[in-house]
C-alpha cells in the first residue's frame, strides 16, 4: 500500500531552518549537573561545535551554575534555576537566570589563572572560553548570558581552549 493511498501517512521529517530554542528549568541539586553537562555537550555538537570546543563550552556551564548553587543560593538544593539555550546561525547564547541573592561584583570581576589566587577561577574560567559574558539583575533575578560564536563569526576560540588543546 503506498503512503499516497492513506490519509494518515505524514511527510518525511525536514530538518528545521532558524534559531533553535532549549530550556531546562531544574533544582539547584548538584546532582544534576552531570546530566546538564551531558545536554550541553551534546547541544554544543549539533551546533557544529568541533569537541574540544564542546568540552571547554561545557566547562563554563559546569562553573556558572556551580556558582548559582554554591553562592546565589548558599547550596540550597531546592531553589529553581532556568537555563535558556538559544542555537543562532552564528553562535550558541545560554542564559542563566535565578533569584537568589545577587552576585558580588567585587568577586565577580576576573582574576588572573594563577596558582596564588584562591577564589574568583571559576568566573575567570567562563570568561576565558565564552566569546561574550553578561550579568544583570531585572526584576530582583539573577540574569547571567554566555555567547560562544562558531569559528570564523565571533572573536574566534579564547586563549584557554589553546591552553587546553596543548595539555589533552
Amino acid at each position: 500500500m503506498s503512503c499516497e493511498a492513506e490519509s494518515h501517512c505524514e511527510a518525511p521529517v525536514r530538518a528545521a531552518t532558524g534559531p533553535l530554542n532549549f530550556q531546562i528549568k531544574m533544582a539547584s541539586d548538584p546532582r544534576l549537573l552531570s546530566v546538564v553537562r551531558g545536554t550541553i555537550s551534546e547541544l554544543a555538537a549539533v551546533c557544529g561545535f568541533e569537541a574540544e570546543q564542546c568540552r571547554c563550552i561545557t566547562l563554563a556551564v559546569d562553573e556558572a551554575l556551580s556558582n548559582v548553587i554554591r553562592h546565589a543560593y548558599k547550596n540550597h538544593c531546592d531553589r529553581e534555576i532556568e537555563l535558556n539555550c538559544r542555537v543562532l546561525d552564528d553562535c550558541l547564547e545560554l542564559t542563566f537566570v535565578d533569584s537568589g541573592e545577587p552576585a558580588d561584583l567585587s568577586r565577580v570581576c576576573a582574576q588572573p589563572l594563577d596558582e596564588v589566587a584562591l577564589g574568583g577561577r571559576g568566573t575567570q574560567l567562563i570568561r576565558e572560553i565564552m566569546d561574550e559574558v553578561s550579568y544583570e539583575r531585572p526584576e530582583g533575578r539573577n540574569r547571567l548570558r554566555l555567547k560562544k560564536y562558531l569559528s570564523g563569526a565571533g572573536t574566534g576560540p579564547g586563549p584557554l581552549q589553546s591552553e587546553l588543546r596543548e595539555n589533552h
